[in-house]
Formats: structure tokens, C-alpha cells, sequence
């Protein structure tokens, strides 16, 4: 994880050290009692102060090892105070921090921590920087433990900190405990983040929660609507969820938006299209797909524009993209269809060039089906001899043994009667 505007964060927490710094030395005298105990525990002296103060100017202009150079030097003064201790540390860690030093502030912050000398307000803001820290090198059980223990002082915690403790939890693979924090930061944000939203929908989808998952990608589509990835996924949990209507509405509207441009989401909604209906539309995606690149052209595409083609009645134009898709096709089986839409249109001379082509790379229990066929053409383009021979190879098929048999006797008396009629016969002369 990288911390996103970290050394916004951060500098606002030195600015906060700084203000406490100044408190600790001029304020004590206003305060009550009870408060002028807690500045004699957890206070530090003036010349500490003024050093620190010299240090974080220093750190505002990002001369990190001057400001590095002045907290060392102020480190090895005599009699220090546990809280000056504290706060070294806890200075040092944030200039670490600022000059992607992440393993040294963590090494910081543990020992300003383990001090036990500042007030309750600054520890708590240095745990939730080193559980970020912890998070941002991978050490999640480190960090999981810390904003365990960062959440048990915190009287109102923050939706940024619900959402660090669910991605947390999500890191270490368990979603189950990650979702109740990941809803809550987003029930506490003003407006929902769109990281905060896509990480919601990733510990949903592992705990198979679709109805959610769908209500959180619709919430992702409102706040970016340019990132296709969104209605994809959105139109993608409509259909597992048996909602293609809905599915459809939403691969449509990204269409038309000029948002799918993917080989697969673009065949995505072309058999979305199909399933519902609308096979024109359908074979008119995949045409503009294909004309413009973004359609690779193979087999099933093809195959599915011819289909869409068929089911939207337009056989005639279906022809062309059927012949590409059998040419294309590692088998003979649509040769076979497109033989079979010749037939119907008495074009025998093209049936036989496709249904010849299909036999050349048919499997082996389709053989019989395609001679059959092959002899039908033949027979209507009157190549007698050869649809004979095509009718006898298909009887040795126990499928089509019968249509074959039956179509040799039709042929057998087709030859009779022409026969009969030829000039010099016995009946014709």
C-alpha cells in the first residue's frame, strides 16, 4: 500500500507537535489544577522546545538532514526527560517519514511509544501514522494489532481509520472481519471515495455477497462514469445474478458512451443481445467491432454474427460471414450449415463446393450427416453418378442409413424415368 498525500498528513501532525511544544512552556499557568499535573508529566522545557520548533521549520522546507542534524544533536544533551525523550523519537520518526525512510520511523515511533511519556491525544496520533507505516511495508499483524489498540482509546474514530483497519484485514485475506469496517467508513463518509467503494466490492465479491457487490458498482459507475472496468463488472454481477435485463441496460448505456472497446466486452454484449432478442443489434456490434479492429477477426466472431444474422431472419446476409467463420473454424461443422443454406436455396453448384469443404476436416461420427447432404446437392444439380456414390457412403451410417437409402431409390427412379424419356428408348420412341 502506498499512503496517499502522506506528507500532507504528516506535516499536519508536526504542526500539531509544534502547538504542544509551545503549549507545554507558556500555557500551564491558565490551566486548571488537574491540568497543570498533566503539563508537569507529560511537558517538556523551553530549550527542548525552541530546538524542536528550530527542527520543524527546517522540516517545513524540506531540509530533512539539517532538521535530522538539530533533533540528534538535541538527543544527546544530559538529563533529558522521559516525555523530551518521547518526543526526540517521535520528531525524528515524522523527518524519517519525510525522506522515505520507513524502516527507521517505525524504529522511532516503537521507541517513542514504548516510553509511555506522552499524553494520550499525541500517542494516538502516532500509532495510527505507524499502523499506516506498518501496512505501507506489509507488516499487517503489526498493524492490525496496532489499530486494535488505537481503536480501544478512540472515542469517535473517523471513516479513514475504518477503511485503514479493513484494508488491513483484507491484506491478511480475511474479508469476513474486513467487511464490518469497510461499511462503516463508508457509512461515515461525507462522500463516498471510489477506493473506498472498489475495496467494498472486493470483500463482498470473496464472501459471494452479490446483491451488495451489484449495489456497490452501481455506486462506482455514478462517481466514474468514463472507467469501463465499472459497468463491465456492474453488468457482469447482473448477469450472475439472473438480472440480463438489467445487464443489458448497462452494457448499453457504456456503449453508447463509447466505453467498450475489449474484444470480450464487446462479444459480451453482442450475446447479451442475442439472449434477449435482439439478434440484429447484435450482429451490428459485432460488424462495427470488426470493421474497426477492436473485434479480432476469427472463427467465433464470425460464427456469432452469422447466428445473430439467422436468428434476426437474414439468412442472405449471413451467408458471407458464415463462409469466413468456416473458413476460420478448426472443423467442418459450419461448412455443414452453410452447405445446408445453399441447399434451401436450390444454389446445389455452392452446396457442393461448401459441403466438399466441410468434408475435409469434419470429425469422424459427422462423415455420414455431411455425404448425405453432399449427395442432396449433387442430386439437384443433377451429377447423378457422384450423389449416388455420396448416397452409398452415407448408408454406412446407422444415423442417416434410412434418409440415405430412401434417397438412392428416389435417385434409382429418377434414372428410370429419364431413361424412359430419352430419345430412342422403348417407350419414348
Amino acid at each position: 500500500m502506498v499512503l496517499s498525500n502522506r506528507t500532507r498528513r504528516i506535516s499536519s501532525a508536526i504542526a500539531l507537535v509544534s502547538c504542544a511544544l509551545l503549549g507545554a512552556s507558556t500555557a500551564h499557568a491558565k490551566e486548571t489544577e488537574t491540568k497543570e499535573q498533566e503539563a508537569k508529566k507529560f511537558g517538556i522545557s523551553r530549550p527542548v522546545a525552541e530546538k524542536l520548533l528550530e527542527a520543524y521549520d527546517l522540516l517545513e522546507g524540506e531540509r530533512y538532514d539539517d532538521a535530522l542534524s538539530v533533533v540528534d544533536a538535541l538527543a544527546k544533551r544530559r538529563r533529558l526527560k522521559p516525555p523530551e525523550i518521547a518526543q526526540i523519537h517521535r520528531f525524528r520518526a515524522y523527518i524519517f517519514v519525510n525522506k522515505d525512510q520507513s524502516e527507521n520511523a517505525t524504529v522511532e515511533f516503537e521507541k517513542s511509544l514504548a516510553l509511555d511519556a506522552m499524553e494520550p491525544a499525541a500517542e494516538q496520533v502516532m500509532m495510527y501514522s505507524l499502523a499506516q507505516i506498518y501496512t505501507e511495508l506489509g507488516k499487517y499483524d503489526e498493524a492490525l494489532a496496532l489499530m486494535n489498540r488505537w481503536f480501544e482509546s478512540e472515542q469517535s474514530p473517523k471513516a479513514d481509520a475504518w477503511f485503514l483497519k479493513a484494508m488491513i484485514l483484507v491484506q491478511q485475506k480475511n474479508f469476513r472481519d474486513a467487511a464490518e469496517p469497510a461499511a462503516k467508513a463508508l457509512e461515515l463518509a461525507d462522500k463516498p471515495k471510489e477506493s473506498w467503494l472498489t475495496l467494498d466490492g472486493v470483500i463482498n465479491t470473496q464472501l459471494k455477497n452479490y446483491p451488495k457487490v451489484e449495489q456497490t458498482l452501481s455506486q462506482l459507475v455514478e462517481i466514474a462514469p468514463s472507467k469501463a472496468q465499472y459497468w463491465m463488472q456492474l453488468a457482469a454481477v447482473q448477469q450472475h445474478l439472473g438480472h440480463e435485463k438489467k445487464a443489458l441496460a448497462t452494457m448499453q448505456l457504456a456503449y453508447e458512451a463509447g466505453l467498450i472497446k475489449g474484444d470480450k466486452e464487446l462479444r459480451q454484449l453482442a450475446s447479451l443481445l442475442f439472449l434477449r432478442q435482439q439478434p440484429f443489434e447484435c450482429a451490428k456490434v459485432i460488424e462495427t467491432g470488426l470493421a474497426s479492429g477492436l473485434v479480432a477477426a476469427n472463427a467465433d466472431a464470425y460464427r456469432l454474427m452469422a447466428n445473430c444474422l439467422i436468428a434476426a431472419r437474414e439468412s442472405e446476409k449471413a451467408l458471407t460471414p458464415l463462409a469466413q467463420a468456416a473458413e476460420l473454424s478448426p472443423d467442418g461443422d459450419l461448412y455443414l450449415l452453410l452447405g445446408q443454406l445453399h441447399l434451401q436455396r436450390d444454389r446445389f453448384e455452392l452446396a457442393v463446393e461448401a459441403l466438399e469443404k466441410g468434408l475435409q476436416k469434419i470429425k469422424p461420427e459427422k462423415r455420414g450427416s455431411a455425404h448425405l447432404l453432399l449427395g442432396i446437392a449433387q442430386l439437384g444439380g443433377d451429377q447423378f453418378t457422384l450423389a449416388e456414390r455420396s448416397f452409398k457412403i452415407a448408408a454406412g451410417d446407422s444415423k442417416v442409413a434410412r434418409a440415405a437409402m430412401s434417397y438412392l431409390k428416389f435417385l434409382e427412379q429418377k434414372q428410370v424415368a429419364q431413361r424412359s424419356l430419352a430419345p430412342g428408348s422403348a417407350t419414348g420412341g
